[in-house]
């Protein structure tokens, strides 16, 4: 990674935290452009992050960039990547309130963004932590609040030590987040009337590089939380007249005057200077509704719901467990079967992933034009011999990513073993396989091997022959009597022999 792409890098984590609120719809068009000229998808991705949460803030629909991320990060390869795009995915779910949509549910894709996380990675800590965090944030909406606390405490644990300035916004995130996540845990409690006595302490950890309204936020979520907690106020720490007025509300309860708690939240109202979490506004509607005077039995039925509602959250909190166990499973098995047909040094399909891909053409119903080509690295004992195996495995690797650059979805590239690789294009049109043939001798001619060795130079030789679907297992006889020629007459050039 190139100092410029860590700038921009950055600078695309730096537009992401200023998108709620202060989006810079220039600024962020330019980071995109220098993005595809670089051709850097990971902050091409983080883009369209910062344009879905300015959507939000703004009460736009942001679909076209979360599928934007997922396409971004499917292209990538991005674990890290993937997992932030399915999460935020999950969050917009979430915050649907569960309405029947289309498509997997929050659980589903939280669950698999989860798994894609399990193992370590070589991505930049940056991403993982922004994955980590936005995980921690669905579970956190799901009422998944075990899950969410490991998810942060994980990312605390990834970022220890880290005083770049993006280490530095994601660990204020994290700070927040927790904050947020046991208030939130606390009034729940309250709510079922399971008044804790205790909590985490939370300093004080704000600062001048902090936004504002996350001070203002932080700050009125440690008063409300030592309130719920039957702790003494902060002292010295400005909190916003309506908190303090609710965090008187939720003490006068605590000592039993209900009177006073309902007049005290009626008086906080519901114009917040910030998001309250749910629990602490379902509080506060509960301390109203409690006032002297209200019909018991109405009481009683308030307080079933939200027992109810806290069993359910239980409940969900299992089964999500159950979930992960199960994605667990199914990725296990896709590595496990996926490992069975690709050749461990190329990524490339291997000798039984080509098998494969010619039984499911047995099953197909048309009368295309298909292209097989065999294609051979010129001289490559003479690389092993002259550079080294370690030389010789980097030149296959690197071939088998200009092979793999060259095939769609419906093509294959194979490596059969040693040297040798088998390309097949799927309904091609006529010239089609030439000119492909001739664009990945061109891109081994030019690529810069001498990156692996001083003095290193490579080159393929190429036979391509092409035909009906139904010849398929035919053509690679005729492919590898095309590479003959190719190599009798001179090497690092395309023989073809028409079907």
């Amino acid at each position: 990674m190139t100092d410029r792409h860590t700038d921009a890098i950055e600078e695309a984590y730096l537009l992401i935290e200023a998108a709620q609120g202060h989006h810079d719809a220039a600024r962020a068009e330019a980071a995109d452009r220098e993005a595809i000229a670089h051709g850097w998808h990971d902050v091409r991705l983080l883009m369209h992050f910062a344009r879905s949460l300015a959507c939000l803030d703004a009460g736009l629909d942001d679909t076209e960039h979360v599928d934007a991320m997922l396409a971004a990060a499917v292209a990538l390869d991005s674990p890290a990547m993937l997992a932030l795009s399915l999460a935020v995915k999950a969050d917009r779910r979430a915050r649907s309130h569960r309405n029947t949509t289309a498509g997997d549910s929050a659980s589903r894709l939280l669950a698999q963004a989860v798994v894609l996380l399990d193992h370590p990675s070589d991505e930049p800590v940056v991403h993982r932590a922004a994955a980590l965090i936005q995980v921690g944030s669905v579970a956190h909406e799901l009422g998944l609040w075990e899950l969410a606390l490991e998810y942060y405490e994980r990312t605390r644990q990834l970022m220890a030590g880290d005083t770049s300035p993006t280490g530095r916004r994601q660990s204020r995130v994290v700070a927040i987040n927790e904050l947020d996540l046991s208030l939130d845990w606390a009034a729940g409690l309250a709510g079922i009337g399971d008044w804790p006595t205790r909590t985490e302490d939370f300093a004080d950890v704000t600062d001048a590089e902090w936004p504002p309204i996350w001070v203002v936020e932080f700050h009125g979520n440690r008063d409300l939380l030592a309130a719920v907690a039957g702790l003494p106020a902060a002292r010295g720490v400005p909190v916003d007249e309506r908190i303090a007025t609710l965090s008187d509300a939720i003490r006068a309860a605590r000592a039993g005057d209900a009177a006073r708690a309902a007049q005290l939240a009626e008086e906080a109202t519901d114009d917040f200077p910030y998001q309250l979490p749910t629990h602490v506004y379902l509080l506060q509607l509960a301390l109203i509704a409690k006032r002297p005077g209200t019909n018991p039995t109405a009481i009683r039925y308030g307080d079933e719901l939200a027992r109810l509602r806290w069993n359910d959250r239980l409940d969900r909190m299992a089964a999500m467990r159950d979930a992960i166990a199960v994605e667990r499973r199914r990725q296990d098995h896709e590595r496990l079967s996926r490992d069975v047909v690709v050749d461990d040094l190329t990524g490339l399909a291997n000798r039984r992933g080509y098998q494969a891909y010619l039984a499911t053409l047995d099953n197909a119903k048309d009368h295309g034009s298909y292209a097989v080509m065999m294609i051979d690295v010129d001289h490559f004992k003479t690389v092993n011999d002259g550079f080294g195996h370690d030389v010789g495995d980097l030149v296959l690797i690197r071939l088998g990513h200009i092979l793999a650059a060259q095939v769609r979805p419906a093509d294959l590239a194979a490596r059969l073993g040693g040297d040798e690789f088998v390309v097949i294009l799927a309904e091609v049109l006529p010239g089609v396989p030439e000119a492909r043939a001739g664009q990945i001798l061109d891109a081994v001619r030019t690529h810069p091997w001498d990156e692996i060795a001083a003095g290193l130079t490579v080159s393929v030789s190429i036979g391509v022959h092409h035909g009906s679907r139904a010849e398929l297992p035919a053509l690679l006889s005729d492919a590898d009597r095309s590479l003959y020629e190719a190599k009798h007459h001179g090497r690092g050039r395309v023989a073809i022999a028409a079907g």
